[in-house]
């Protein structure tokens, strides 16, 4: 059973029973693609959809970003050395770009995973969009270059970037950037990692990995983030039993389908066998066939743009969950660290009347942890709010994510039953103009009695 109200959004504002930090709040080249000898068809359908885009951002803080990911097209002749690249155009105002008009690139697969590398080091306490996974089933049985597993990661490939355009930090990254509008992209992306400096870790940076072996929950937890975490979890409970549920409809349409061939094929063999009516069973068995096509593109469409909706929005609570788990270990490290002042606090008042030279010892150690503690409740205050606005963020991408696939769903039924209802309007033309043994000899007798009456016979 679905949980009740798991798409109500809480409000995230109030401290309840929070943790109290003190007042201090500071958060812490591209070649042009040459060879395209082949060129992809992106949907299987009679009737695809229609180029997926992201819409007009529904973050109130995010400036104003369109892309479009779409023309899939492989760059090499041969299938070990090939690789498949997109069309990546965008539109924007985000006044880090060159210019608002629409500017397109190509960049493959290897390119989107630098990009989201990128992101993770340089806004670690961002909740980072996931990309769509690699599929290695794919590359193994030699289907990657396939329409249909093109397809799926092309769309895939577009939610990550309308997730990237809706995040009012993400965006305006120097990296998303130069992945957006490079002609050089090789050098650039090169002289991105070149100016990033590796700080070498301090003592006390270690030794919070060393707490959080020993210690693994919060102490005094913070109620915003135990109901974030609690929503989370229920929303991937229920988009895990929808993914349950439609598989088994998935399961008994493919049947159906299976059977309406079949059904299909029957009807073939007895108008062979039918001389007087052979054309009309003919036609009834093409408008069953055709039937059958309908009701699988209508589920190829359902899996492309509903269930992989879904199975990308699950990635994405993951994604979630993790930020969440990073930010309660900055808070386990202020709490052990905490602790570890107060100890060695403890330490200097019993040997106050001790030797100076190991007094001194124990006050350099205290004035060390007093920074710490310093730096640490610094990093937990800014993650905890940055950690509010990721969440809304999530909220509103999760609604707009939802209303696109259940909109993409309910669309192709629509249009599935809608061409259903003249495909059988059609063929009933063919089936009225069949006639039956009783018509022609009603006809027969009805001439018959006609032909005693012109005769001068009487009834």
């Amino acid at each position: 059973m679905l949980n009740e109200n798991v798409f109500d959004e809480p409000d995230w504002s109030s401290n309840t029973n929070g943790f109290s930090y003190d007042n201090r709040s500071s958060v812490p080249s591209f070649d042009p693609f040459q060879n395209h000898e082949q060129s992809y068809t992106t949907s299987t359908f009679e009737d695809p959809p229609t180029p997926s885009t992201s819409e007009p951002n529904h973050n109130s803080n995010a400036n104003s970003m369109v892309i479009r990911v779409e023309d899939p097209q492989k760059q090499s002749a041969t299938v070990v050395q090939g690789f498949i690249s997109y069309l990546v155009t965008t539109e924007t105002n985000v006044e880090t770009f060159s210019s608002s008009r629409p500017r397109s690139v190509r960049r493959r697969y290897q390119d989107f995973i630098w990009l989201h590398v990128a992101l993770e080091l340089e806004y670690p306490i961002c909740v980072v969009p996931p990309l769509p996974e690699k599929h290695r089933l794919g590359y193994l049985n030699g289907e990657r270059f396939s329409p249909e597993f093109l397809e799926r990661r092309r769309w895939g490939l577009q939610w990550f970037l309308n997730r990237v355009a809706n995040h009012p930090v993400l965006q305006k990254a120097q990296s998303t950037r130069i992945f957006l509008e490079s002609d050089d992209f090789k050098n650039d992306k090169r002289a991105i990692q070149s100016t990033k400096a590796v700080e070498k870790p301090s003592f006390f940076d270690t030794l919070g990995d060393v707490l959080m072996n020993a210690f693994a929950t919060v102490k005094k937890p913070d109620q915003r983030f135990l109901d974030m975490q609690d929503y989370v979890d229920k929303l991937e409970d229920n988009i895990l039993t929808i993914e349950k549920l439609y598989s088994r409809i998935s399961q008994r349409q493919t049947g159906l389908i299976r059977d309406y061939t079949s059904f299909a094929w029957s009807i073939r063999e007895i108008s062979a066998m039918e001389s007087s009516i052979t054309m009309p069973l003919r036609q009834f068995a093409e408008t069953t066939e055709t039937y059958g096509k309908y009701m699988k593109e209508m589920n190829s469409t359902e899996e492309l743009l509903f269930m992989n909706d879904l199975h990308e929005l699950l990635a994405y609570c993951h994604a979630v969950k993790d930020i969440l788990q990073k930010r309660d270990e900055s808070q386990i490290d202020f709490e052990e660290l905490s602790t570890y002042l107060q100890r060695a606090i403890e330490e200097r008042d019993k040997i106050a009347n001790s030797s100076p030279s190991k007094l001194a010892e124990i006050e350099q150690k205290i004035q060390e942890l007093q920074e710490e503690v310093t730096r640490t409740s610094d990093i937990t205050t800014g993650f905890s709010e940055q950690m509010s606005e990721e969440f809304e963020t999530f909220q509103e991408t999760k609604t707009a994510e939802l209303k696109q696939g259940l909109t993409a769903y309910a669309d192709s039924h629509i249009s599935f039953y809608t061409k259903s209802i003249k495909l059988w309007e059609s063929i009933l033309p063919a089936l009225e103009s069949i006639k039956l043994d009783d018509d022609d000899e009603n006809e027969d007798r009805h001439d018959g009695e006609y032909q005693q009456y012109d005769d001068g016979d009487t009834y």
